[in-house]
């Protein structure tokens, strides 16, 4: 009887350490999917991602106007100038508020961008101004994101352009 007592004690024992080490195993199984969660949104937008809500998608598009630029156009004749205003699309109504944290690295942008053309050039690709505006476009969004922001410029329109 004593015997029976011990074994049954033991084949318990033995059941509540199977059941201890089948819930550590669940356990760490679901905590592993848990935490790769939590680490992915640590590591892409640190402690404000875990509390951070979605952005607001707008229906309409949102415009931003930029500034006038004047831009200097070498030739072989005379120099020639462009006068130039942009105005910078997206469906984020808070990303355009963002941008004026960084308008003046989005101006600089366009600058760098414009500087790199002659008037003969210039010229040239006013046949295809679609090609200027992805372009830049293209410019704006690689700044954006090399300032951590979304690259959110879904559009660039050229709303004036004088060559003199």
């Amino acid at each position: 009887m004593a015997e029976e007592k011990a074994a049954k004690k033991s084949r318990s024992k033995l059941g509540l350490v199977w059941l201890v080490l089948v819930t550590l195993l669940v356990g760490m199984g679901v905590g592993t999917f848990v935490l790769a969660d939590y680490k992915a949104r640590f590591i892409d937008g640190g402690m404000a991602a875990w509390f951070a809500p979605e952005p607001v998608v707008a229906v309409e598009p949102q415009f931003k106007p930029l500034e006038q630029f004047v831009i200097g156009l070498p030739s072989l004749e005379r120099n020639h100038y462009m006068v130039l205003e942009l105005a910078l699309m997206s469906r984020y109504p808070d990303q355009l508020v963002l941008w004026d944290t960084v308008l003046p690295a989005l101006r600089n942008t366009t600058l760098s961008y414009f500087s790199s053309f002659d008037h003969q050039q210039v010229q040239e690709h006013l046949q295809d101004l679609s090609h200027f505006e992805q372009e830049l476009q293209t410019a704006l969004n690689d700044r954006l994101s090399s300032y951590q922001y979304d690259p959110s410029v879904e559009a660039v329109l050229i709303t004036k352009l004088v060559i003199q």
